[in-house]
């Protein structure tokens, strides 16, 4: 009834695989030949979703356009359902030849037992936990599965670089300005007297205003 959370990292940092909060890279199809499940595309609360139903496992590619991963640090998805009783999450790079089963493939799956279920689960999870996925510069594939009868909802599906620190206060102080004391009104300043100010946030609303 509820629609996915929105994922907080920013753009810059990011490479969507499925999100209305990104701008997405090309996916070549949510639902490969040899899946076992079903999918819709359906809405909630004007959200895209992916809705996959009698999900056993289903084939994700980008085979057309590979994902190169290596500078991400973290695989995220949001999954949501009522009856399952496990979630797995496989990851496939196809290698330096960039072909399916040329012989430098790595892949590795992740299971999740006993997921909370009726209520949107949010999965962030350290790429280097897909510990046999050696190589991240050719993802071609993402499988997800479940216990084949349960119809799960996915949403916020990325690849996130999150030891990016992102500055929010100045580290260093502002410059010490250099004009005379005597050619200066300070209204604010370490370095010169101040004359008085009723108040800075009067002031700046001021400012902004006009």
């Amino acid at each position: 009834m509820v629609a996915a959370p929105d994922p907080t990292v920013p753009e810059a940092q990011v490479i969507s695989m499925f999100s209305g909060v990104y701008t997405n890279v090309p996916v070549d199809t949510w639902l490969t030949p040899w899946s076992a499940a079903t999918l819709q595309e359906v809405q909630i609360q004007g959200n895209d979703t992916k809705k996959y139903e009698n999900l056993n496992f289903t084939g994700i590619e980008t085979v057309g356009q590979m994902i190169d991963a290596t500078d991400m640090t973290h695989f995220s998805l949001n999954a949501w359902s009522s009856d399952f009783t496990e979630l797995r999450i496989k990851l496939v790079d196809f290698g330096a030849d960039a072909a399916f089963g040329g012989g430098d493939d790595t892949e590795h799956e992740l299971t999740y037992a006993a997921p909370a279920q009726g209520e949107w689960l949010t999965y962030n999870i350290l790429l280097s936990d897909f510990v046999n996925l050696v190589n991240r510069d050719h993802i071609a594939q993402l499988i997800i599965s479940s216990n084949g009868t349960s119809t799960v909802f996915i949403d916020n599906v990325y690849f996130s670089n999150q030891d990016v620190v992102v500055v929010d206060e100045p580290m260093v102080a502002a410059p010490d300005p250099t004009v005379p004391e005597a050619q200066v009104i300070s209204m604010f300043s370490g370095v010169y007297t101040d004359v008085t100010v009723d108040t800075t946030n009067a002031t700046i609303a001021a400012f902004v205003a006009a």
